[in-house]
C-alpha cells in the first residue's frame, strides 16, 4: 500500500497554541518521562510550564493540522533543541524526521544539540539524521549535529 503524501511544515507558535503544546508535551513525552524519571502526567505538566517558553516553540503541522512542536533556542555557539513532541497518531510516520531535517537545514552551519534519555526510542532517529553522542551521564546522552562540509 502506498502512503499518501503529506505536507509537513513548521510555524511559530502563538498564544492560542499554548494548551495544544502542553497537551502534546504530556501525551508524547509521558511514557518516556515515566520510565526515565518516574514522572507522572502532572509532574510533566509542571515541567512544561517551568521550562518551555512559547517564544522558542514552533508548531509542526501535517496538512495544516497541528501534529506536534519543537522548542529550540539559540545559545550562541549552537542551537539547542529543548523538546520535540509529536501527538501519538503522528509518531513513527516520518513526520518527526521531516520536521527535523527541515530544521537542521535552516540552522545552516551552526551545530544543533539536544539531550535525550537513554530509554527514549527517538535516539535511533537522531542517530539516523546524523547526530553524534558528545556526552553521557548514565541516564541521558548529549547529542550534536553538524552539517556536512560543502
Amino acid at each position: 500500500m502506498q502512503r499518501e503524501r503529506q505536507l509537513i511544515s513548521r510555524r511559530r507558535a502563538v498564544e492560542s497554541d499554548r494548551l495544544f503544546l502542553e497537551d502534546v508535551h504530556v501525551s508524547a513525552l509521558g511514557p518516556v518521562a515515566l520510565v526515565g524519571y518516574g514522572w507522572v502526567a502532572e509532574r510533566l505538566r509542571q515541567q512544561f510550564h517551568r521550562e518551555i517558553e512559547l517564544a522558542n516553540c514552533e508548531i509542526i503541522e501535517v496538512d495544516a493540522r497541528r501534529a506536534g512542536y519543537i522548542s529550540i533556542e539559540d545559545r550562541g555557539a549552537f542551537w539547542y533543541i529543548d523538546a520535540i513532541a509529536l501527538a501519538p497518531k503522528y509518531q513513527r510516520k516520518g513526520v518527526g524526521s521531516a520536521a527535523l531535517r527541515d530544521l537542521l537545514t535552516s540552522t545552516g552551519r551552526v551545530p544543533v544539540r539536544l539531550s535525550v534519555l537513554l530509554v527514549n526510542r527517538a535516539r535511533t532517529l537522531y542517530h539516523r539524521l546524523g547526530f553524534v553522542v558528545i556526552g553521557n551521564d548514565g541516564r541521558r546522552e548529549l547529542m550534536e549535529y553538524r552539517a556536512p562540509a560543502p
